[in-house]
């Protein structure tokens, strides 16, 4: 990991402070941090000396060099709670893709058994089997409401 040359999390929506353990990566040339929700200062030390601005566009909160942005007095520095961003947008069609992955399931799943189930030519087994198990469920559905009667 220490030879990594090239890290790219750009429009991750990653926030926090920048980890001052990635100036221990000497190797790094290219770092692109930019769209992201960090804060605070921006490690100082090694290669990050010389990134350049456009590396940490769109993280509005960062300051410190190569930024225009001073940071302020230990106080601000303190790290804050991170800010949780979520898009709109993004949640409906995760769940339209979650209800489709379900349906197909269920598809590929009833297509299956009934292939097999009626290329063997035994469909009178299965039928059997759901009428015994649903007698069965149902006397004991009915002897249990008996009981809580008396």
């Amino acid at each position: 990991m220490a030879a990594l040359e090239s890290l790219d999390l750009s429009s991750n929506k990653l926030g926090g402070t920048i980890p001052s353990e990635l100036t221990k990566l000497t190797f790094l040339a290219v770092l692109n941090l930019s769209q992201n929700n960090f804060f605070g200062p921006i490690p100082v030390g090694n290669q990050f000396n010389t990134f350049d601005i456009d590396s940490y566009a769109g993280n509005l909160d960062l300051c410190g060099f190569p930024l225009s942005k001073k940071c302020g007095s230990e106080e601000e520095r303190k790290p804050q709670t991170p800010k949780l961003v979520e898009d709109e947008d993004s949640a409906i069609p995760f769940i339209w893709q979650l209800a489709m992955m379900g349906y197909g399931c269920g598809v590929v799943l009833g297509l299956s058994t009934g292939y097999i189930v009626f290329t063997t030519g035994r469909a009178w087994r299965l039928v059997r089997m759901v009428e015994r198990d649903w007698q069965r469920n149902f006397t004991r559905w009915v002897r249990r409401i008996g009981r809580k009667r008396n």
